[in-house]
């Protein structure tokens, strides 16, 4: 019914403007129980499917919006480097996303996809003639420019599903501080995975989180509230394991989504073993050289020590 009445008072109406209409109107519907809790909002995006459904048979257009509850506004960051050929299907998967911007961070060799994103209106392009050192750092510079409550951070190079997006897209906006990627499954088993999934896993482990594995910031896609990301520091998140560090001390709320899998981003060369250094440097400075944890297996004083308290 909404959809035709749309069409009826915009019988030149266009895909994109239906969508926007779409959104607003399941946000409208759904405002007072996607507050209720982090349930009802995933359950609402699950409906949210079915409203769009009978938007397009109502309206007869092909509208392919991914509609969510959401109480604030979101923006997406990207980095695209090389040729970027990708970028193309990255910014189709993210503009069926009610995102009020999408932060596109352009590295050496791409200053032809600058004339892609000029067909895309909600894209905002930087562009560094010298790159950056990795994806961490180019991603932290994108996220400067974006105030919006939820920023979802993506893979450049691959695209990822609207509609798995979207789950962490209402988490965050739920209450969620940090939404993870499932990175640990796509890596399978311990012996096999490698240092830097090692190191990742033994951060959370030695921080109180056993049950995030291996799962971490940095590893593409994940969200960020406004909150997490004024908690952080956004010169932090160029550095990912002192990000995740600074979430864990902090208490952040911290969640993986299983239903999202990691988009494969290898891991920067020889970064792993010092980034983790300096995360278990400002948690040792923050919180004693033991992280809290109690010395019961030995008495230190028996042989003239002072002990720990």
């Amino acid at each position: 019914m909404d959809g035709a009445a749309w069409r009826s008072a915009h019988p030149t109406g266009t895909v994109e403007a239906l969508g926007s209409y779409a959104q607003r109107a399941w946000t409208e519907k759904t405002s007072r129980q996607a507050a209720a809790s982090v349930a009802a909002a995933q359950r609402l995006y699950r409906y949210g499917a079915d409203y769009a459904e009978g938007i397009r048979r109502g309206s007869g257009l092909e509208m392919h919006d991914e509609l969510l509850p959401l109480r604030g506004s979101t923006a997406a960051v990207l980095y695209a480097e090389g040729r970027a050929s990708l970028l193309p299907a990255v910014l189709s998967e993210l503009e069926r996303l009610p995102l009020q911007e999408i932060v596109v961070v352009l590295g050496a060799g791409t200053e032809r996809a600058l004339e892609t994103l000029l067909s895309h209106p909600r894209v905002v392009a930087v562009h560094h003639p010298a790159g950056y050192e990795n994806p961490h750092e180019a991603r932290a510079a994108g996220a400067r420019l974006t105030g919006a409550d939820t920023v979802l951070f993506v893979d450049g190079a691959k695209p990822c599903s609207a509609r798995l997006l979207g789950e962490l897209l209402i988490l965050a906006d739920a209450g969620t501080d940090v939404v993870l990627s499932d990175r640990t499954t796509h890596e399978g088993a311990f012996v096999r995975r490698g240092s830097a999934s090692w190191l990742r896993e033994f951060l959370n482990v030695s921080l109180g989180r056993p049950d995030l594995r291996a799962d971490a910031i940095g590893g593409v896609p994940f969200a960020l509230s406004r909150r997490a990301i004024h908690a952080i520091g956004v010169e932090a998140l160029g550095t990912p394991a002192r990000a995740q560090a600074a979430a864990l001390a902090m208490g952040l709320r911290i969640k993986v989504c299983d239903a999202v899998p990691f988009s494969g981003e290898r891991d920067v060369p020889g970064s792993a073993g010092s980034g983790h250094i300096a995360a278990w440097r400002d948690c040792l400075s923050a919180r004693g050289e033991r992280l809290d944890f109690p010395d019961s297996k030995r008495n230190r004083q028996a042989i003239g020590g002072g002990g720990y308290a």
